[in-house]
């Protein structure tokens, strides 16, 4: 039964501290206003590139703060290049004409890595945070960020970066994610038109000390802490492995006792490898993969599903797993001598799985790997692939390139704890 409005009783409570906040927010702000203006003033008493400056004038920068809109009084003059120049905003690390404080950026970024939605992070900044923004404004600002990240990478070792003594893991892979195609918007039921949506794959990768890979619960076991990569799409397999070798070498690839690159039979994924890897890690083919080509190859020998097929893969993947490659081979060996078969289509699958397994041959000393804890699958990147689809391909998401570009790098920095790194100021 419906309760009577006038009979529920709030609590005298709700609201009050933002009210309380608001009340004295205007006393913050000149106090805040006051401590920027103190700052800005004794590091132009000082800079040099302000007393190089001609024709100085003042000029007043509107900036929207946590406590409200503060207006800092500054010089510019011009400079040597002839052009007019305000040395104190690349001293603070603003743009000529940013509108919002670093700190409420960074809010704006965070919000909008959280909730995906530029009108929901406006919503939560609103209702949670207590700031005022619109959509557009958190877009502009995630744009903002993302020219940023471009521009400037971040530089010096990661937080977690592996040592002398450590062994670095490195896993890559792909996940797809939805793009508005050309005519995307156009009706559907237009079949004439080119495809309306486009699929493109996301190069990702995740890299961490063994260390970090921790025990949770029984077998389960959780990364404490590791270092993301992930482009954008129509990135070119070449330009992804530049990429991640640059944030391997950050994570300590040239200082780590081991290196392991763990991943799946994708060909893009052990050309990187050749290219930029091979000499300084040791690559694993992924188990599960490897398996998945296992019972494709039982399948052709036995029957599909059928249970002479699964003891015979099963009894080949405890020895790859615990003991050595050796019967793997020795029985791809009996095949090509003494085929079960003469059927084509069962000869045809029993050569394409023998040059798959002796392509990968050195890339299977399982037992030995594991003895040591490295992973010997890549489910550590396939776990982040579906983080990122989680958060990324959701129902009713469909990104335009530039969009989905901004907030991938955005969403990147934050989960490598980077994010304050896109206001770094340049030397004034």
């Amino acid at each position: 039964m419906k309760q009577n409005a006038a009979t529920v009783w709030t609590s005298p409570l709700v609201g009050t501290e933002r009210a309380f906040f608001e009340r004295y927010k205007e006393e913050l702000r000149k106090g805040y206003k006051a401590s920027v203006q103190r700052l800005v003033d004794a590091w132009e008493a000082s800079a040099a590139t302000v007393t190089a400056l001609t024709r100085k004038r003042s000029r007043h920068v509107r900036l929207l703060t946590f406590f409200g809109t503060i207006v800092l009084r500054c010089r510019e003059g011009i400079g040597e290049d002839g052009h007019w120049r305000c040395p104190a905003l690349t001293y603070l690390g603003l743009k000529s004409n940013q509108r919002y404080s670093p700190d409420i950026e960074r809010r704006m970024a965070v919000l909008a890595a959280e909730t995906l939605s530029y009108e929901k992070a406006s919503s939560v900044g609103n209702e949670a945070a207590w700031l005022t923004f619109s959509d557009n404004a958190v877009h502009a600002a995630i744009v903002r960020l993302s020219e940023a990240a471009q521009t400037a990478p971040p530089e010096g070792p990661c937080a977690g970066a592996a040592g002398p003594e450590d062994t670095l893991i490195v896993m890559a892979d792909g996940w797809n994610a939805r793009h508005r195609g050309e005519n995307w918007g156009r009706h559907k039921t237009n079949r004439k038109l080119p495809e309306r949506v486009h699929w493109h794959e996301i190069r990702s990768a995740v890299l961490f000390k063994l260390s970090a890979l921790l025990a949770v619960s029984g077998k389960r076991k959780a990364i404490m802490e590791k270092h993301v990569v992930a482009v954008p799409a129509e990135t070119s397999p070449y330009d992804f492995g530049v990429l991640l070798h640059r944030e391997a070498i950050r994570m300590g690839l040239l200082r780590a006792k081991h290196v392991f690159f763990v991943m799946d039979g994708g060909v893009w994924l052990w050309n990187i490898y050749k290219d930029r890897f091979e000499k300084c890690s040791k690559a694993m083919l992924d188990f599960y993969h490897l398996s998945q080509h296992l019972h494709t190859l039982g399948a052709a020998l036995y029957g599909t599903g059928s249970a002479k097929a699964q003891a015979w893969c099963a009894t080949i993947l405890h020895d790859l797993k615990h003991k050595s490659p050796k019967r793997l081979f020795k029985t791809l060996d009996q095949l090509l001598q003494e085929p079960p078969s003469q059927d084509p289509a069962t000869l045809e699958v029993i050569k394409e799985q023998n040059a798959y397994f002796t392509n990968h041959a050195e890339h299977m000393d399982y037992a030995a790997n594991a003895a040591l804890g490295v992973p010997i699958g890549s489910g550590s990147v396939e776990s982040l692939c579906s983080q990122f689809q989680n958060r990324l391909k959701r129902t009713g998401q469909f990104w335009t390139k530039e969009g989905f570009a901004a907030l991938l790098r955005v969403i990147v920095r934050k989960w490598n704890g980077e994010l304050d790194s896109l206001w770094q100021a340049a030397a004034a």
